[in-house]
């Protein structure tokens, strides 16, 4: 099985290489080996991309670089393990608020819930902000399926091991791979990763 690749520059599309493509209605997409993802936010074309960004003169450059270290917060049984910049707020921890607070008043208390309801939570969050520790070893990686999943009005979920391949090194900011969200609304600061712009300015695709 040849590795999945996403590749791209900062004026470029998103180029999936041999990744499957599951739309927002949750069924296959058919595609080529390759095929060209919008990233500008604007193509009509949606998830695809149709050439909008160089009519737009869309330039897709990290604008906000300044990776924090990560936080861990430590319980008698598990310890949380959080990554402020990939976190793009979609707020599924948030289901489970005594451990995970609110969206507008975080908070991180390990021992506030069992471990198997803290383990499940951490692993709906699609950005890879959140992995745990257990004993000595430290979980993140979930996925044994690669594909690509469209969010309605939102990013690219990226899961199983896509190796993401450009010119401002970004594979650096995520964790190993596994599992990340790539902005296709065109706002987002963080370039190509989302962080949650889709929100703020009503993106629709």
């Amino acid at each position: 099985m040849k590795p999945s690749q996403i590749i791209f520059s900062t004026y470029s599309p998103l180029m999936a290489v041999d990744t499957e493509l599951v739309g927002s209605d949750g069924k296959t997409v058919a595609t080529p080996r390759v095929c060209s993802l919008c990233r500008c936010g604007e193509s009509s074309m949606k998830p695809m991309c149709d050439g909008t960004h160089a009519q737009i003169g869309f330039v897709g450059e990290r604008e906000d670089a300044n990776k924090p270290e990560l936080e861990y917060y430590r319980g008698k049984d598990i310890t949380i393990v959080y990554d402020r910049y990939l976190c793009m707020g979609i707020g599924y921890c948030g289901e489970l608020e005594p451990v995970f607070g609110t969206h507008d008043q975080p908070k991180y208390e390990p021992d506030a819930a069992p471990v198997e309801e803290i383990i499940a939570t951490i692993k709906k969050c699609p950005s890879g902000a959140l992995s745990y520790i257990v004993g000595d070893e430290h979980y993140k990686n979930y996925y044994s399926q690669t594909k690509i999943v469209v969010e309605k009005d939102g990013p690219l979920l990226c899961q199983g091991k896509i190796t993401l391949i450009d010119d401002q090194d970004s594979d650096s900011f995520l964790p190993d791979g596994d599992h990340y969200t790539l902005c296709r609304c065109g706002g987002s600061k963080k370039k190509p990763v989302c962080d949650g712009s889709h929100e703020e300015i009503d993106f629709k695709g």
